[in-house]
């Protein structure tokens, strides 16, 4: 198991042991795993997928950020994060992480592509 830690600037989002994550590192998608070999990357906005048993169990999406991992420890410091398992095609205009975003319009088309069809289901 891995300690996760999710920290955006207002907040702790999440702290668990969780069996591996995907993170959408900056130079593609990493899993993040006990004992891995120890590095930091930047995030580019994308699915994040916490999995168990080699099934997705949560899934979010980070509009970008940092990721620290070392041993069983992974750290994550996000921008913006949304649950996808809270929103939809109809709804995900609505969300703060939208309106935040407003101006990129290559994180908000990364945003529309992981809320209509995420990568990890």
């Amino acid at each position: 198991m891995i300690n996760l830690k999710v920290v955006s600037p207002q907040k702790v989002i999440f702290e668990k042991e969780v069996e591996m994550a995907v993170l959408p590192g900056a130079e593609g998608d990493f899993a993040a795993m006990p004992n891995h070999s120890p590095f930091i990357s930047s995030l580019r906005p994308g699915q994040m997928a916490i999995m168990s048993g080699n099934k997705v169990q949560e899934s979010f999406f980070v509009s970008g950020g940092l990721v620290m991992l070392k041993d069983t420890v992974c750290e994550v410091l996000v921008d913006q994060i949304e649950s996808l398992s809270e929103i939809n095609s109809s709804n995900f205009q609505q969300t703060k992480t939208y309106q935040e975003l407003e101006g990129n319009q290559s994180a908000l088309s990364t945003f529309e592509q992981v809320v209509n069809s995420p990568s990890y289901k």
